[in-house]
C-alpha cells in the first residue's frame, strides 16, 4: 500500500529511522526611524473630538540642600488617545520655579524591545524650540509660560514607540529636578511586564550593583510600569523584594549611600507600593503588591538622625571615634561605619541584640540573640562592609551599661525609618489616621493579643478599616502597613490552632471568618462569590439534614475550587520572575525551585485551606458523599494505562526517576512537602491532604492524579494491587482503579492481548461514499459512525415524540449533516504536498514508537495534527456544500472557520491518547475511519449526560445522570467541580438519590451574538465497541469558541429548589429509559435543556 493510499484510507504509519525536528528562525522585525531633523511647531492643537485618557499621573519633585534652591513641586503627565489615532502627551509643571528661570524637558523615546533613548520619529508634532541635546539620543523641549508642554503623535506616526522617558531640568541644565518616582515615564503603549522583569533581573547580575539601596531605586523606577502591566509586573516587584528579604539577593555588595537617602527611598517605595496595593486594576496585582509591602520597611523619618545619633552616643559617652581619643569599643566603631555607609533594617536587629548584651554583660549573648530572633550569623555581620574599608562587624563590644538609655532612644530612631513589620509597631505609626473607635479597639486587641477572641476581632476590624485605606481617596501607607500586619497576625494565630477539639459548627464558623479575612480588599472575585454561597447555605434549611448537608457540601466545593483557582495562579505568576531573577543573580536553587509554593504557604488563603480541611469531612458525611477526595484530577490518558502500582511512602522515593516505568504510588503517609518524581502518574493516599500544600499544588501543575481514600476496606484493596498494571477512570466523584490490558504500551511497543486481537474485525469498513456531505437520511453503516446513525433513528422515533406529548415541552434532535468516512481520504488525496508531509511525520511517529521514545512520538504526533490543520487545503468542490451548511444553520460562521473545525476533528485521530488506545487494542490505522457530524449548537441553559446502566456499579436497574449549567463541555471535559449527580431507580415515579449538587465554577455558552454557530463532532467507526473506548478519544470542535461564565450558585435554582430539581431528575431518567427501550441496549445519552424543551445530541450503546 502506498503512503497516499494509506493516509486516504486510514493512514498506516510507515517506519522511518529517526525524527528530525526543525524549528525555523523567527523573522526579525526591523525598525527604522527618520533622523533627518525634528519637526517643530509653534502650536499644537488636539483633535476636535473627545479623547480617552490612557495615563494620568502626578510625580512629586523635591530639590534642594547645600547651596541649591529649595524646591517642592510636581509634574503631571497626561496621555490621551483620540478616535482618529492621534495620541497627545501633555506635561504640566507646578511650583518648580520659586525664583524664576526656565524649565525644559530632557527626554527620549524608548521603542519596543529596547531600553535605549532615541530621538523622536519624523512626523511627531513637538513644542516650538525642541532640539537635539547633542548626543543624538535625547531631545529638549521648553515648558510654556503656563508651565505646560504638549507633543502629538499623528495617526501612523511612532507606532513602535513604547514610552517617553525624561527629566525636568532648570535654567539650561544647572538643576536636574529628579522626581521621587525616578525618571518621568509616560507609557505610549501598554507597559510590558517583560521590560520590568528585564530591568530588575539585569540589575541583579552577579557582577552588578547589589546594594539594597540600588535595588529600591530600580524598583522605584519601574513601579509605574509594573502597576500598568498587570499581575506579571506586580509579581516581578514582589519576587525581587521577597528574594531580597530572604537574603538571596545581596544587601551590601555595592557602593555606599547616606542614611537620609535610604530613608527617603524606602518611604517613597513603600508609599507607592501601598498605593498600588489599593488601586491596581486587578485583584491579583493588588495581592502581589500587598505581599511586596510585607517585605518593606516603613521608610521616612530623618535618615541623618541615624548617622548623627550614633555619633552623638559616641561623643557623649567618651567612645573613641576615628582619631578622637576615648574608650576602645571595636563593635561600636564597626557599627558606626555601617550606619554611616549603608543602614538597613538589619540595624534594628543589631540594636536589639546589643541592648540584650548591655543587660547581660556577656558578648556571646549578642550573637545568640541575633541568630535566635533574626537568623543573622557572625558571617552575615562580617559581610556588612559595602563602601568602607573594614572587615565588617566583628566585635567584641565593651560592656557599657550606661549606654542602655541612649541606645533605647537610638532604637526608636532606627524603627522610625526601618520598622513597621509587627502589629504593635505598625499601630504606633498609624495612630491618628483612622476612626477613633477602630483605633481604640485595635489597641485593645494588641493589649490582649493572646486571647481566644482576638482572631475573629481582627477580621472585623480589618473590615471596618478598609474604607480608610482603600476607598477614602487617601491611601496612607501606615494604615495599609497596619492592615498587612493585622492580616499576618490573624494568619499566624489560625495556623497555630489545634482544630481537633472544635465541633462541626465551630469549624464552619472559623472557615467563614477565614474567607472574610481574604476578601477584605475584594481582590478575589471567585472567593467573594463562594463566600456568598457559603453564607447563604449556612443559614438556610434544617441544619445537618441531608438536604442542608448537600447544599453546604456544594458550597464547600465552591470555596475549594475558588481557593485553588486563585492560589494556583498566584503560584505560577510568582514562580516565573523568581526563576529569571535567580538566573541573573546566581541564587541558591533550593530557595527558587519552590518559590511560588512558598509564597502561597505564606498567604492568608492558607488559613482558609486549613479550616476548610477541618470542616469538610463532617459535611461530606452528612451529604452521603463518596469516600474519595479528589485533590488533582490527572490526565485523560490514565483511563487507558496509569502505570504499575507501587506501594511505598512517597518520601522514600524522593529524587528517583520512574519515567521508564509509569507508576501509581500508594502511599499511606504524606507530609505535604514531598516532590512528585518523574514518571509518577498518580498518587493515592489515606492521609489528609491540604489543598494548598506543596504536593497538591505540584500535582495540579504536573497533571498528576492525587486522591485520598480514607476508608480502610477500600484502602486494603488498593494496597493489594501492588505490582499490578492499572488504569484509572474518574467518574464524577468516584475513582475506578482496575487492571490495565494495555500494559506498557504507553511507553513502547506491545502486542494486544488475545481478548482484543479480533477487535479490528468488528470495525465497520468505509463504504467509500462519493458525497462530501450526507443528511440524516444517508446516515448508514459504512458511511458514518454510530453517533450520527443513532441521531437519525432518534429524530424519527415515535416513542420519543410520544414521551414529549405526555410530559410537556418538546424532545428534539438538532438538525445535522455529516462528512462521511471517505471525506478525509478524498481531501488529503487531492493535496499531494500535504499528503507527503503528513506521511513523513507519520513515519516519524512509527519510528519513535518502535524505539519506545515517548517524547519524540508525542512531538511527531503533534506535527501530524498541525500539518492537517494548518496546511491541508480545501477541495474546490467542497466549498459549495459547506457554504450551504453554513447558510442552513443561520450563517453565523464562515466556510473557512468551519473548514478549520473539520480539520481539527480529523487531526484528532492522531492525538496521543487515541494513538495509544488503537495500538493497545491492535487497531490498525487504516481500519479506523473518522466521519464528522455537523450540528447547530443549541443555546443550552443546562446540559446532561445519562447512562441507563450505572457505570460505577454496573447496576442495569438504575439510571446514572449528571447535569451542569450551560453546554456540556464542563461534563465531558471533566472540568473541576461537581455536577448535579444522581441515580434514579427504574421503577414507578423514578425515585432519585442525589450524589452531589453542582459546583463546577465555569459554564460554557454560545457567544451571545444572537446568531447560531456549528459544532463539528467526531464520529469514528470505533465509538461503542466493547474493549475499545473510542468514544471520547477524538475531538469535537465548536466553530466559534464558546463563552465562559462564572456560575453564581447562590442564585441557581438547581441548588435551592429541591422540588423542581427532583422533578427534573425524574423526567430525565424516564426519558433515558424510553430511549433505552427503543434502542434495545443500555445507552450513553448526551443532551441539553432550553426552557421546557429537551434536545438529544447523542445516544449510543453504553460501553460497560
Amino acid at each position: 500500500m502506498s503512503q497516499s493510499q494509506a493516509l486516504a484510507g486510514g493512514a498506516v504509519l510507515p517506519t522511518a529511522s529517526r525524527l528530525r525536528a526543525r524549528s525555523g528562525d523567527s523573522a526579525r522585525r526591523s525598525r527604522t526611524a527618520a533622523r533627518r531633523g525634528l519637526r517643530v511647531h509653534a502650536a499644537i492643537a488636539a483633535p476636535n473630538m473627545a479623547g480617552k485618557t490612557v495615563f494620568d499621573e502626578t510625580a512629586k519633585i523635591d530639590f534642594g540642600g547645600h547651596d541649591r534652591t529649595e524646591t517642592h513641586g510636581s509634574c503631571s503627565m497626561l496621555f490621551v488617545e483620540y478616535p482618529d489615532g492621534t495620541r497627545v502627551v501633555t506635561l504640566r509643571a507646578e511650583n518648580l520655579l520659586p525664583q524664576g528661570g526656565t524649565l525644559e524637558f530632557h527626554w527620549g523615546c524608548v521603542c519596543e524591545g529596547s531600553d535605549t533613548w532615541t530621538l523622536p520619529p519624523d512626523g511627531v508634532v513637538l513644542p516650538d524650540g525642541t532640539h537635539d541635546s547633542g548626543d543624538q539620543k535625547a531631545s529638549r523641549s521648553n515648558f510654556g509660560g503656563d508651565g505646560s508642554l504638549t507633543m502629538s503623535f499623528p495617526p501612523g506616526v511612532g507606532e513602535d514607540v513604547q514610552r517617553i522617558v525624561g527629566i525636568v531640568i532648570r535654567n539650561g541644565g544647572a538643576d536636574w529636578l529628579h522626581a521621587e518616582v525616578g525618571d518621568l515615564t509616560i507609557p505610549i503603549k501598554p507597559p510590558s511586564s517583560d521590560g520590568v522583569l528585564k530591568a530588575l533581573a539585569n540589575g541583579e547580575q552577579v557582577e552588578g550593583d547589589g546594594s539594597l539601596y540600588k535595588r529600591f531605586c530600580r524598583i522605584n523606577d519601574k513601579l509605574s510600569e509594573a502597576t500598568g502591566s498587570g499581575p506579571s509586573g506586580a509579581a516581578a516587584i514582589m519576587a525581587t523584594l521577597r528574594l531580597s528579604v530572604i537574603r538571596q539577593l545581596p544587601w551590601y555588595a555595592g557602593g555606599c549611600y547616606q542614611g537620609k537617602d535610604m530613608a527617603h527611598m524606602q518611604e517613597v517605595v513603600t508609599r507607592r507600593v501601598a498605593l498600588a496595593s489599593a488601586t491596581a486594576e486587578d485583584g491579583l496585582s493588588r495581592q502581589f503588591f500587598r505581599a511586596a509591602l510585607a517585605t518593606l520597611p516603613r521608610g521616612g523619618g530623618n535618615g541623618d538622625d541615624i548617622r548623627l545619633g550614633i555619633l552623638q552616643i559616641m561623643r557623649e559617652n567618651g567612645i573613641k571615634e576615628g582619631h578622637r581619643p576615648g574608650i576602645e569599643d571595636p563593635f561600636i566603631a564597626q557599627w558606626h561605619q555601617k550606619l554611616h555607609s549603608n543602614t538597613t533594617v538589619d540595624d534594628i536587629y543589631i540594636c536589639e541584640a546589643y541592648l540584650h548584651f548591655l543587660h547581660t554583660g556577656n558578648w556571646d549573648d549578642f550573637w545568640t540573640h541575633l541568630y535566635d530572633n533574626h537568623g543573622l550569623t557572625r558571617e552575615d555581620l562580617a559581610s556588612m562592609k559595602a563602601g568602607w574599608r573594614t572587615d565588617g562587624i566583628l566585635g567584641p563590644g565593651q560592656h557599657l551599661p550606661q549606654l542602655i538609655n541612649p541606645m533605647k532612644h537610638f532604637y526608636w530612631i532606627l524603627r522610625t525609618t526601618h520598622g513597621g513589620g509587627s502589629m504593635k509597631s505598625a499601630m504606633d505609626f498609624a495612630r491618628g489616621n483612622m476612626p477613633g473607635d477602630v483605633e481604640g479597639e485595635i489597641n485593645e486587641v494588641i493589649a490582649n493579643r493572646d486571647e481566644h477572641w482576638v482572631p475573629n476581632k481582627i477580621v472585623e476590624l480589618r473590615e471596618r478599616l478598609v474604607d480608610t485605606w482603600k476607598y477614602s481617596g487617601d491611601t496612607n501607607r501606615d494604615v495599609v502597613l497596619l492592615d498587612v500586619a493585622m492580616e499576618k497576625f490573624y494568619r499566624q494565630r489560625v495556623e497555630g490552632m489545634d482544630l481537633g477539639g472544635y465541633n462541626a459548627d465551630d469549624k464552619l464558623g472559623l472557615l467563614e471568618v477565614a474567607m472574610r479575612n481574604v476578601c477584605v480588599g475584594q481582590d478575589f472575585d471567585r472567593m467573594q462569590a463562594a463566600l456568598g454561597f457559603f453564607q447563604k447555605a449556612n443559614s438556610a434549611g434544617e441544619r445537618w439534614s441531608t438536604e442542608w448537608s448537600l447544599v453546604m457540601d456544594a458550597a464547600l466545593d465552591a470555596v475549594s475550587l475558588a481557593m485553588e483557582y486563585h492560589m494556583d495562579a498566584y503560584c505560577a505568576f510568582a514562580q516565573y520572575p523568581a526563576n529569571v531573577i535567580a538566573s541573573q543573580a546566581g541564587c541558591d536553587q533550593q530557595y527558587i525551585v519552590n518559590f511560588g509554593e512558598e509564597c502561597v504557604r505564606g498567604h492568608s488563603m492558607f488559613a482558609v485551606s486549613k479550616t476548610l480541611s477541618a470542616a469538610r469531612p463532617d459535611v461530606r458525611a452528612g451529604a452521603g458523599r463518596s469516600a474519595w477526595d479528589i485533590i488533582s484530577t490527572g490526565k485523560p490518558e490514565l483511563s487507558l494505562h496509569a502505570g504499575m502500582v507501587k506501594v511505598v511512602e512517597l518520601a522514600d522515593i524522593q529524587g528517583e526517576d520512574l519515567s521508564a516505568t509509569p507508576t501509581v504510588v500508594i502511599s499511606s503517609r504524606l507530609g505535604g512537602l514531598e516532590d512528585i518524581p518523574p514518571g509518577v502518574a498518580a498518587v493515592i493516599t489515606n492521609a489528609p491532604v491540604d489543598l494548598l500544600s506543596h504536593i497538591a499544588i505540584r500535582a495540579r501543575q504536573m497533571g498528576v492524579l492525587l486522591v485520598v481514600m480514607p476508608e480502610p476496606g477500600k484502602w486494603g484493596e488498593l494496597v493489594a494491587m501492588n505490582g499490578t498494571p492499572v488504569k484509572i477512570d474518574v467518574i464524577g466523584e468516584e475513582i475506578m482503579v482496575g487492571p490495565s490490558e494495555m500494559g506498557a504500551a504507553g511507553a513502547g511497543a506491545s502486542q494486544p492481548s488475545g481478548a482484543l486481537a479480533d477487535l479490528a474485525l468488528r470495525l465497520t469498513p468505509s463504504a467509500n461514499s462519493p458525497e462530501w456531505l450526507v443528511g440524516p437520511e444517508g446516515y448508514a453503516m459504512g458511511v458514518v459512525g454510530s453517533k450520527s446513525s443513532s441521531l437519525s433513528k432518534l429524530g424519527s422515533n415515535p416513542a420519543i415524540s410520544g414521551y414529549a406529548s405526555t410530559h410537556g415541552g418538546a424532545v428534539m434532535v438538532p438538525g445535522s449533516s455529516a462528512l462521511p468516512f471517505s471525506a478525509f481520504g478524498r481531501a488529503i488525496g487531492a493535496d499531494a504536498a500535504c499528503l507527503e508531509r503528513v506521511a513523513l511525520a507519520a513515519a516519524a511517529v512509527a519510528a519513535a514508537d518502535d524505539v519506545g521514545d515517548a517524547y519524540l512520538r508525542r512531538e511527531a504526533l503533534k506535527v501530524v495534527r498541525d500539518t492537517i490543520v494548518y496546511q491541508l487545503t480545501m477541495p474546490a468542490d467542497l466549498d459549495a456544500p459547506l457554504a450551504a451548511t453554513v447558510a442552513a444553520y443561520g450563517g453565523g460562521c464562515t466556510v473557512d472557520s468551519l473548514w478549520i473545525a473539520i480539520k481539527k476533528v480529523w487531526a484528532s485521530k492522531w492525538n496521543e491518547r487515541a494513538f495509544l488506545s488503537r495500538k493497545a487494542c491492535g487497531v490498525e490505522e487504516e481500519d479506523l475511519y473518522m466521519a464528522t457530524l455537523l450540528m447547530e449548537v443549541v443555546p443550552a441553559e443546562m446540559a446532561f449526560v445519562l447512562h441507563t446502566a450505572n457505570p460505577i456499579t454496573g447496576n442495569t436497574g438504575e439510571v446514572f445522570g449528571e447535569v451542569c449549567i450551560g453546554l456540556g463541555e464542563a461534563l465531558v471535559g471533566n472540568e473541576p467541580g461537581s455536577a448535579l449527580s444522581f441515580t434514579a431507580a427504574k421503577s414507578a415515579g423514578f425515585p432519585t438519590t442525589i450524589r452531589s449538587l453542582p459546583s463546577k465554577p465555569i459554564s460554557h455558552h454560545p457567544v451571545t451574538s444572537g446568531v447560531a454557530t456549528i459544532i463539528a463532532r467526531s464520529d469514528s467507526n470505533g465509538e461503542d465497541l466493547e474493549g475499545f473506548a473510542g468514544a471520547g478519544l477524538y475531538d469535537s470542535v465548536t466553530v466559534d469558541p464558546t463563552e465562559e461564565k462564572y456560575v453564581d450558585y447562590s442564585q441557581e435554582w438547581l441548588i435551592w429548589d429541591a422540588g423542581r430539581r427532583n422533578a427534573l431528575m425524574s423526567k430525565l431518567a424516564e426519558l433515558a429509559v424510553a430511549i433505552e427501550t427503543e434502542m434495545q441496549a443500555p445507552q450513553d445519552i448526551e443532551g441539553c435543556i432550553v426552557g421546557d424543551n429537551i434536545y438529544i445530541v447523542q445516544s449510543r450503546n453504553q460501553v460497560m
